[in-house]
């Protein structure tokens, strides 16, 4: 039996750039406007480019602000993925309440990682896709010893 402790020590520190980088998205454009040109063509004036800034910045921060708190509701609630044997046993949070779900390992299907997103997507011969978050893990050789886990 192996136990991964799944809950990052800091969310907020770990996300501190994608936070920045969304509010810098909202407030560059409403501080200091401009538009888009490619030589002397005018592709987009201020007003476009400051919509389009600050919408993609607002759906960042709640991207940010949904997995800073989904981090900290795991750590909150203690989170940890125990394999033993066949069994996968890992967290998931729903309206903020942690609840604990099992799956068998030779029922994974498939197993794929996202670098860019930093998430591994585990899918299962029911159709059912599970997806953990790399960063979540105490350390990366903690998280390539349980993808390893998985493999076998």
């Amino acid at each position: 039996m192996k136990t991964f402790n799944y809950a990052p020590a800091s969310p907020i520190k770990d996300n501190i750039t994608m936070l920045a980088v969304s509010v810098g998205m909202v407030v560059v454009p409403l501080v200091y406007p401009f538009g888009i040109r490619i030589g002397s063509t005018r592709i987009l004036g201020p007003t476009s480019t400051a919509i389009v800034f600050i919408i993609g910045g607002l759906v960042l921060l709640v991207i940010t602000l949904n997995k800073v708190h989904l981090a900290r509701a795991l750590a909150a609630n203690g989170g940890k993925i125990v394999v033993d044997a066949d069994s996968v046993t890992y967290p998931i949070i729903k309206k903020g309440e942690k609840t604990d779900k099992i799956f068998k390992i030779s029922d994974i299907k498939h197993l794929k990682y996202d670098d860019e997103e930093g998430e591994l997507e585990i899918f299962l011969t029911d159709d059912t896709q599970i997806t953990l978050h790399a960063g979540f893990f105490e350390s990366f050789e903690r998280y390539e010893e349980f993808f390893a886990l998985l493999k076998k």
